[in-house]
């Protein structure tokens, strides 16, 4: 799809109370995006089951000083289309082509990490900086433990039991580990999940293939600054994954979020906050 066929399909007067929502025609969906603040522009990419709204507490800091974009992936939120890990690079690049944006920071949770390195490898000229948060493993990555990905198992309980009772597992898994002293963070999992359609569970499709899944040995090809986060309480396996970038990418940097699971940027908003900014502000004096 040329980057002259794309429709900006408008712009909602109202907005939110973050920024304004507007909706991009990328050729088979339209992707709900926001854009808050103004300077050097920054992409914000959620996780699975999730929406843009995951990232409200970032947004309030990060617009002080950033053009922060943040979008529903297809099949999510309020973008139309089947969820396609291998359609979601394009799918930000057409975004950043419609904004005249030619490189942006780019962040990703979980699987908004995996668009973000699909990204960057498939696209590095369009990427100033790099923030890796949650990362499962990539294709490459060994040693992988035998049986079902988590997703999997969801996808298993929804198809069989029904989408109630996948949320149900999925509160209960190791994943949504929160601190015991902030229960209103379990109130933001819950809304998510009441937002969340759970097509990709119910109604599976095979990926397009449109940007080919990063492997891990092509990730040491990475040349721009990169900060890879995890919360100390996310899963092990996730946690190795992290370590691993570290490794591989060239002058890559590690931040562990204290008392904080696979969703510690609103468990612990201070801290993630933090560290995403001095890394950005440091970047920007390497790369202007």
């Amino acid at each position: 799809m040329k980057t002259a066929a794309i429709l900006i399909l408008g712009m909602l007067a109202s907005g939110t109370q973050q920024g304004q929502s507007r909706s991009l025609n990328v050729g088979d969906a339209l992707i709900n995006y926001e854009v808050t603040g103004t300077g050097p522009p920054l992409i914000l990419i959620h996780g699975w089951a999730q929406d843009l709204s995951i990232w409200d507490d970032q947004v309030r800091e990060f617009s002080k000083g950033y053009r922060v974009i943040r979008y529903d992936r297809r099949g999510y939120g309020k973008s139309t289309g089947y969820a396609d890990a291998t359609a979601d690079p394009m799918d930000l690049r057409i975004l950043l082509d419609s904004l005249g944006i030619a490189s942006a920071h780019v962040l990703g949770l979980s699987a908004g990490s995996r668009t973000a390195i699909n990204f960057t490898v498939a696209f590095p000229d369009r990427v100033k900086a790099l923030v890796v948060y949650g990362l499962a493993p990539i294709p490459g990555f060994t040693p992988m433990p035998p049986g079902p990905t988590p997703v999997m198992v969801f996808r298993a309980i929804a198809q069989r039991h029904g989408l109630d009772s996948a949320g149900k597992a999925l509160a209960a898994h190791p994943l949504s580990w929160t601190p015991a002293d902030r229960p209103e963070v379990k109130d933001i999992l819950r809304r998510q999940w009441t937002r969340y359609s759970g097509r990709d569970l119910l109604d599976p499709r095979p990926e397009s293939g449109r940007v080919p899944h990063a492997h891990l040995d092509q990730v040491a090809a990475i040349r721009v600054p990169t900060l890879v986060v995890s919360g100390d309480h996310d899963l092990p396996l996730f946690l190795q994954m992290g370590d691993t970038l570290v490794r591989r990418i060239p002058g890559a940097k590690r931040v562990i979020i204290s008392d904080g699971g696979h969703g510690a940027h609103f468990a612990q908003p201070t801290q993630f906050n933090r560290a995403v900014l001095t890394f950005l502000g440091e970047a920007t004096r390497v790369r202007p």
